[in-house]
């Protein structure tokens, strides 16, 4: 299992798997190229040996001066709950962390997304009591959830 940083060769094999998994809410492939080329935290997850696999994948942008933002994250569905999930969003937490002045992370979450929002508060994430109604393309609310970092 590794993580490494998302290229533009991986650009076709992310947005195949960003229409396919959220389908109307997947980002546009220029909006995903983008990410890639403008230093978003813009991490993957694979597996495999000599033809790597790709499990999945986290998108983070730094929106505010002292706010990380997890715009997108992944993971293909039968690859979920046996921890590849909570190991990328540790590793990224972490990666966070080491970058400075951070002081929370925020993301939104579809309502209806159960088994994401466990994970979330798994890690301490707390959900904002006010809904984003007809938050996604796909006319779908959303939860705001939002963790504050320790600063060492």
């Amino acid at each position: 299992m590794e993580i490494k940083k998302v290229t533009l060769k991986d650009l076709k094999r992310i947005v195949n798997l960003e229409q396919k998994i959220f389908k109307k809410n997947a980002f546009s492939k220029d909006l995903i190229k983008n990410l890639i080329e403008n230093n978003a935290l813009f991490l993957k997850l694979e597996i495999g040996n000599v033809k790597k696999k790709l499990i999945g994948f986290i998108i983070v942008i730094m929106d505010k001066k002292d706010r990380a933002n997890m715009i997108n994250f992944l993971i293909k569905p039968e690859f979920q709950n046996k921890g590849f999930g909570s190991y990328i969003l540790q590793k990224t937490i972490d990666k966070i962390k080491d970058l400075k002045g951070i002081k929370k992370i925020v993301l939104n979450v579809q309502i209806s997304n159960s088994a994401a929002i466990k994970l979330y508060e798994k890690f301490k994430f707390k959900k904002n009591p006010a809904i984003l109604e007809n938050y996604y393309p796909s006319g779908e609310s959303a939860f705001l959830m939002e963790l504050k970092l320790e600063i060492n």
